[in-house]
């Protein structure tokens, strides 16, 4: 069986904390930089407020945890939009954050590279930035393939995810390599879930 490497990003493939401050996740470069409106912010922490706790939740399972994120996903993303973001400002906002990838980040990417084996990051965070944070790293290799939500800039939504889908050869509806990922995926999850029915 062909190797392969999945990672999720924020506090996996991201710092978690440097010098005893926190690193912020891909939602937070956005939610704190200074392209986003003072109440936007307002709504975006009152939405973190709500949905966080449902999300670490030990007492829910990812069944029940799932039609809420979905929520708090869709929300926070409707309200991004409405900021008119242009992709231009993606990087600008990336080099003003404290966003940092791992120590060890650029051994652990390149050697991925080198060797032909492909990293694929599934992520709920916010595709364009965690793509940005590694292109600003010098680590954005060809063999990095990202399944995230990416922001439309205004544009059609369906060009925006076949651009998407041709710039890192993925087609999710028809590409078999991602069969193994999927069945991968599906069985943590089980796992999970029967974990989490277990209790402790």
């Amino acid at each position: 069986m062909a190797e392969e490497v999945i990672s999720d990003f924020d506090m996996t493939l991201s710092r978690f904390a440097y010098n005893g401050k926190r690193c912020p996740s891909s939602y937070n470069i956005l939610d704190n930089s200074k392209i986003i409106s003072e109440e936007c912010r307002k709504e975006l922490t009152a939405l973190l407020h709500h949905y966080y706790p449902i999300e670490i939740d030990p007492h829910r399972t990812i069944k029940e945890k799932l039609p809420h994120m979905v929520e708090w996903w869709t929300k926070a993303h409707n309200l991004l939009c409405q900021q008119k973001i242009q992709k231009f400002q993606i990087a600008q906002v990336v080099r003003e954050s404290n966003a940092m990838l791992r120590e060890g980040y650029k051994t652990f990417f390149n050697t991925l590279y080198h060797n032909n084996i492909p990293l694929f990051i599934f992520s709920a965070g916010i595709g364009d930035i965690l793509e940005e944070i590694i292109r600003q790293m010098k680590v954005f290799h060809p063999n990095i393939h990202i399944v995230s939500n990416y922001m439309d800039f205004n544009e059609d939504v369906e060009e925006r995810r076949e651009r998407y889908m041709d710039s890192y050869d993925i087609v999710l509806e028809k590409d078999e390599t991602l069969d193994v990922v999927n069945g991968l995926l599906q069985h943590i999850l089980c796992q999970g879930d029967q974990l989490e029915m277990q209790g402790p």
